[in-house]
């Protein structure tokens, strides 16, 4: 019979678990796989990374939600053992598969959008440039093959602390080395044909909602400093004062 492992699972609690029971497995349980203490610290370090999810997924009342709905989708094709495994080893933590959008049980489809091979997955990847980019910035969701949600804005310094913690939690699509694009990359997206008085720069069917200010990692090195940003609605590439807010948009590659 085929296990269907889920957040519950990793931390080793009841799907009824109330939230002061989840925080004192996951407390107890990083205690127990630290990577300091660790022989193996990769291993650890997985699952460090396992347990961090598990817990923020399993705090989120609309997350937890989204989490559920997909056991139960699961477990009509599923059967669950009548035992788990001993606690203690490392292939008791095991990442759940990847949610897909409710109502639909299909592989992630690609489409080939102008000079973009965008994914329902939430990826869409340059064909010129081979990036691959995000297609929702930090604050925002993917799901049903749509963004949701504003994106969130940041000082130029807060921005790299965001992209951080956003790969300490797990990342996205399988992968933790998601990084703001430097100006040339992120002056890549701006697109002219889109671009009208009343739309960004950027093209709309590969990136819906995008933020119209987005920083880049790229400071500027002429006189009074500052931090290289995209303004799409114009479809200029500026420089100003990194404590201004602006939003963030994800890269690899």
């Amino acid at each position: 019979m085929t296990k269907i492992r889920t957040h519950y699972d990793n931390l080793k609690v009841t799907r009824n678990a109330p939230d002061i029971v989840i925080k004192a497995a996951h407390k107890a349980l990083l205690q127990m796989h630290h990577p300091d203490k660790a022989s193996d610290k990769i291993a650890a370090e997985r699952i460090t990374r396992i347990l961090n999810e598990a817990r923020d997924v399993l705090l989120d009342p609309a997350r937890r939600k989204q989490h559920d709905d997909w056991i139960k989708g699961q477990e009509h094709h599923h059967t669950r053992p009548a035992q788990e495994h001993a606690a203690g080893t490392t292939e008791d933590y095991q990442e759940p598969p990847e949610k897909r959008p409710q109502g639909t049980a299909q592989a992630d489809q690609e489409q080939l959008i102008g000079k973009y091979t965008a994914s329902t997955n939430g990826t869409a990847t340059d064909t010129e440039t081979r990036l691959v980019w995000c297609r929702f910035a930090l604050g925002q969701t993917w799901d049903n093959d749509a963004v949701h949600g504003d994106a969130r804005v940041y000082t130029w310094q807060d921005a790299f602390d965001a992209v951080q913690a956003f790969n300490g939690q797990g990342g996205y699509a399988g992968h933790t080395d998601w990084r703001m694009p430097d100006i040339s990359e992120l002056k890549a997206l701006l697109d002219r044909q889109a671009g009208t008085a009343k739309t960004q720069h950027i093209n709309h069917a590969v990136f819906p909602r995008n933020p119209p200010w987005v920083w880049s990692c790229s400071p500027y090195a002429g006189y009074g400093g500052g931090s290289w940003f995209v303004n799409f609605n114009e479809g200029l590439a500026l420089n100003e004062n990194p404590s201004f807010h602006r939003a963030v948009r994800l890269v690899r590659g």
